[in-house]
């Protein structure tokens, strides 16, 4: 009966087949009518099918495949143009084998039993660690950079490459043989680009795993080396050797001259890497230096050759006139060598030599035989010291030289205050205090080694001769730098419309003190690392400034403090100098009062304050809201107590804008009058004609009655009185007067004139009146008229009347007239007049 049933079952499936199948094919049959051709040219290549697509996705069209394969291939051009610009492979395999040697031969220093280091050997580890843990950063930032980048590349290429782009083919390739062309390159390209970003990113990988094995290298070694610092720190009072009464040994492996040699050895290595690692500085600064010296060499031939009086001003340059190339160099020397890295030893020391090289020729050529062999000595024991110095491991064998070295500095500058002689009393106060300091520094040394403290005497020793042959050497940087200023100002005096009223003096004082100031820096900084505490002093600093403090609810640091000071007094300094030069620009226009910009300089002295308030403010970091509100509480104080103040401001900004007076005019102020040097914020200055300077308030310029003799221009009218006798000739003494009066300088129009002014007692007073081009000669133009008229009248007997008085006697007393009688007898008197 089932079998039955089955057959039955097959039956009837068989006979419904046919129906079904004409139902499938009803549903999956396509219009021909609606079919485009081109979409007939595209099928799936199955053998690039990868997975199974769903069936709710539609198939592109011709135009979609076309416009992916151009963007396909424009990104995998991109993508092709980045990866030709490789990594700077050069660099990396240039420094990292440098850095692997560097990390390596410290590892094996420290593996030495029998090396002490000292202090600087542990300083110089320090910077080198620092400095090769820089250069490794740098060059990991680069790998990584490259890394990322490769990356980004690859998740580029695998999009393209995970789409079914390419799983659609072209029927017949005849058909579209350029599109064809296009997808096979295309595929090459994605070939290509995916084993190329393979290499790059094994390549990058490499480095990073050596540079990270750096890193590693470098923390052992910092750990060690502080730890190390930290031992030398403790044991720096404490006892290292024998008393120096006491007989002892002096454990060390190596001798005193093959420590030398490793050390100098060691240390040329360091500077040659240095100078190779600076080249483009190195290049720049021989380039300053050698221009520097040729622009001097030049000016000072044109002053023997040009000027006048050449003698006179080369006689007041002493170190330029006897050795100028030396001259330059110590000028400059100090200068170029902050464009390097200040912290490599070697680098100090070598231009340590060269400027104490430089500044002997300038002693030698400038003082006294005795002085320069003084000087000769001082400089071997700097020579030695400062050798000593680059010394990487302790040698205890130099304790009975440092002794003798510091005995015998001691005895010369004992000598200096009795020696030493100079018309600047500066300079005798500079070099007293210098050597106080450097003897008190050598004394401690002297002690230090005595007492078997052999380290910190070696520090005070060398710090002590060093610093003394440093401050000489700056000593003669600023007397030099003052030369050059001096013979480049004369020079151009004939040239440039500037110089020419350029007082040499003025600016002498004001630049003067910015010198000294780097110099002071210079040898404060070089001073410091002589004392090994040239790091420790910048990072106590750094942290006291950098660290944050609250007042109330407001935070600060003493950093945002110190620089908006120092950006407040730098914009002061630089608005007063603007004002100092266009006040010297002014005098030299006092006739052209167009050309002078006269209270103008206020507005540019007000603007430079603004500028540089709200740069401070800014760079401080000092929200602008909170300076409202205290210029907000200024303005309470105003009301009650700064109104004086306020109205001199306010009034000064008057004069500014209205002008009425200008620097160079001759004005009188109520009972003072003088030239205007400078119109202030507060208060102008008047230079009175006998040489007082008079500060005026700006607020009383304008309250009182001002006059101006200068306003428009410099003429001036001179009024002269001359009383002639009655009995004169009236005319001849006006033709006469006239005849003086057409001098040259005596201006013609207005035309001089000669009035009849008053009868007096015993005179006849003509007035003359006349003009003069500038007021600067009034006195003298007087003097002379008033001398010719007096001569004139002299040749042709015109009496000019003084007042006569008669003196007559109406009575004696008795014994007075007695006495005289009997001394002269009576006589008979007639007189002019009887009473």
């Amino acid at each position: 009966m089932k079998n039955h049933f089955s057959i039955l079952t097959c039956f009837f499936l068989l006979l419904l087949m046919p129906s079904l199948a004409q139902e499938r094919l009803a549903v999956t049959k396509t219009d021909s009518i609606m079919l485009s051709p081109k979409d007939s040219l595209i099928f799936v290549d199955s053998t690039l099918i990868q997975a199974e697509k769903a069936p709710s996705v539609k198939a592109p069209t011709l135009e979609d495949l076309i416009y992916k394969g151009r963007t396909y291939s424009l990104q995998a051009n991109e993508i092709m143009l980045e990866l030709q610009e490789q990594l700077d492979t050069t660099r990396l395999a240039e420094e990292i084998p440098t850095m692997e040697q560097t990390i390596e031969s410290i590892r094996d220093r420290t593996k030495n039993p029998n090396s002490k280091f000292n202090f600087r050997y542990v300083t110089a580890l320090m910077r080198i660690l620092k400095s090769t843990e820089e250069n490794n950063q740098q060059l990991d930032k680069i790998v990584q950079v490259r890394l990322d980048r490769l990356q980004y590349l690859d998740s580029l290429l695998g999009v393209i490459k995970k789409d079914d782009f390419f799983t659609y083919k072209i029927r017949d390739t005849l058909l579209l043989p350029t599109y064809s062309e296009e997808i096979d390159h295309l595929k090459a390209n994605i070939h290509l680009l995916d084993s190329t970003i393979y290499r790059q990113e094994l390549q990058a990988a490499r480095y990073q795993s050596k540079l990270s094995s750096i890193t590693i290298g470098i923390m052992e070694l910092r750990r060690y080396v502080e730890n190390n610092r930290t031992v030398l720190e403790k044991n720096l009072l404490k006892k290292e050797i024998n008393f120096i009464w006491e007989s002892y040994e002096i454990p060390s492996p190596k001798s005193i001259f093959h420590i030398t040699l490793d050390s100098l050895q060691l240390n040329y290595l360091f500077l040659l890497r240095q100078l190779r690692t600076d080249l483009f500085t190195s290049f720049l600064a021989i380039l300053i230096l050698a221009a520097s010296y040729l622009l001097v060499r030049h000016t000072l031939r044109r002053i023997r050759e040009d000027k006048e009086y050449g003698k006179v001003i080369l006689s007041r340059v002493k170190f330029l006139s006897e050795a100028p190339f030396s001259a330059v160099m110590v000028a400059l020397l100090p200068l170029v060598f902050f464009m390097f890295d200040t912290g490599s030893v070697a680098l100090l020391t070598f231009f340590m030599y060269i400027l104490v090289f430089f500044s002997s020729v300038l002693i030698h050529k400038s003082f006294s035989l005795s002085v320069f062999v003084k000087w000769l000595v001082l400089v071997a024991i700097f020579v030695f010291f400062s050798i000593s110095n680059l010394y990487w491991e302790i040698a205890y064998q130099e304790r009975i030289y440092f002794q003798i070295g510091n005995v015998i500095t001691l005895i010369l500058l004992w000598q200096i205050p009795g020696k030493f002689k100079s018309e600047d009393k500066g300079e005798v106060s500079f070099l007293r205090r210098l050597r106080s300091l450097t003897m008190v520094f050598l004394t401690l040394g002297i002690i230090a080694n005595i007492f078997g403290r052999f380290s910190l005497a070696k520090i005070l020793s060398v710090a002590g001769v060093v610093g003394f042959i440093h401050a000489i050497t700056l000593y003669f940087f600023i007397k030099v730098i003052m030369e050059i200023i001096y013979v480049i100002v004369e020079n151009k005096k004939d040239a440039d419309a500037f110089t020419t009223y350029i007082d040499f003096k003025g600016i002498q004082s004001r630049i003067r003190g910015f010198f000294m100031f780097l110099a002071l820096l210079f040898w404060v900084t070089i001073f410091l690392h002589n004392l090994a505490l040239s790091d420790y002093v910048y990072d106590s600093v750094s942290q006291f400034l950098s660290q944050e403090r609250k007042l109330g609810a407001t935070s600060f640091t003493f950093s945002s403090i110190l620089l908006f000071g120092i950006l407040i007094y730098a914009s002061y300094i630089l608005a007063n100098n603007i004002a100092y030069f266009a006040s010297l620009k002014d005098q030299k226009y006092s006739g052209n009062r167009t050309k002078r910009l006269g209270s103008s300089i206020l507005l540019i002295r007000l603007g430079v304050l603004i500028v540089g308030f709200v740069i401070a403010a800014t760079a401080a970091e000092i929200p602008l809201d909170k300076v409202t509100i205290v210029l907000g509480a200024l303005s309470v104080g105003i009301g009650f107590g700064l109104q004086t103040i306020i109205n001199n401001l306010v009034s000064g900004v008057i004069l500014a804008f209205e002008r009425p007076i200008q620097i160079g005019d001759d004005i009188e102020v109520g009972e003072n009058s003088g030239q205007v040097k400078e119109v202030g914020i507060r208060a102008s200055k008047i230079l009175s004609y006998d040489g007082a300077e008079v500060v005026i308030p700006n607020g009383d310029l304008l309250s009182q009655s001002l006059i101006n003799w200068t306003l428009s221009d410099k003429r001036r009218r001179i009024e002269l009185i001359i009383g002639v006798a009655y009995d004169s000739d009236m005319q001849k003494v006006k033709s006469l007067i006239e005849e003086v009066l057409t001098r040259d300088r005596i201006l013609k129009v207005p035309s001089p004139r000669v009035l009849m002014q008053n009868f007096n007692e015993s005179s006849v007073d003509f007035r003359v009146l006349f003009w003069i081009e500038s007021m600067d000669m009034m006195l003298e133009m007087r003097n002379e008229v008033m001398n010719a008229i007096f001569q004139v009248f002299k040749e042709n007997d015109i009496e000019i009347p003084f007042p006569k008085r008669d003196l007559y006697i109406k009575g004696l007393p008795d014994e007075a007239a007695r006495l005289r009688d009997k001394k002269n007898p009576p006589k008979t008197e007639s007189g002019d007049n009887s009473h």
